[in-house]
C-alpha cells in the first residue's frame, strides 16, 4: 500500500500540494486519488486487451507516455478514425514498455536517504533555532578545546 502512497506523491508531483485552505487540499488529495485511478484503470484496460501482466506494467512509464502523447490526443482537429489510431499507438508503446520479471526483489523497511535536506527537530518548535547554513552547525564551538 505505501508503494501506491508514494506512486501517487512522486510520480504524479504531489509532494508539494499547491492549494492552502483545507477544503482545497482535500480537493486536492481527491482529484490526485481520481487521476491515479484512472491511469490505473488504463493500466488495467491495457494489460487485458495485449495479454500482459498488470504487474508487468509501470506506473511512472504510462505516466511519462500519456505526458508525451498529451499534445496528440488533445488535438481538436484530429478526425475520429486518426484519434483511434493514435490511441492504438499509444496503447502499443505502453504495453511494450514492460518491467523485468524481479522475483528475487524485496522491499525492505528502511531508509535510504532522507528527501528534503532539513535538519531533524530534536527540541520543541519553540525552542529550536536553525542556523541559516549547515556548515555553522558543524562548525566547533570556540569554547571546544582540542
Amino acid at each position: 500500500m505505501e508503494v501506491f502512497y508514494r506512486d501517487i506523491k512522486q510520480t504524479m508531483a504531489m509532494d508539494i500540494l499547491r492549494s492552502q485552505s483545507p477544503e482545497m487540499i482535500n480537493k486536492e488529495i481527491h482529484m490526485h486519488k481520481i487521476a491515479y485511478n484512472l491511469v490505473r484503470a488504463l493500466m488495467d484496460d491495457i494489460a487485458q486487451s495485449h495479454e500482459v501482466d498488470v504487474d508487468r506494467l509501470s506506473f511512472k512509464g504510462t505516466m511519462d507516455a500519456l505526458r508525451q502523447w498529451m499534445p496528440v490526443l488533445e488535438e481538436p482537429s484530429l478526425k475520429p478514425r486518426i484519434a483511434a489510431a493514435d490511441r492504438a499507438a499509444l496503447y502499443e508503446k505502453i504495453a511494450a514498455d514492460q518491467l523485468p520479471e524481479r522475483p528475487w526483489r524485496s522491499e525492505p523497511r528502511a531508509v535510504k536517504r532522507r528527501p528534503k535536506n532539513y535538519r531533524l527537530m530534536t527540541q520543541p518548535r519553540r525552542q529550536m533555532v536553525v542556523e541559516t547554513s549547515r556548515k555553522q552547525s558543524q562548525k566547533p564551538s570556540p569554547t571546544c578545546l582540542i
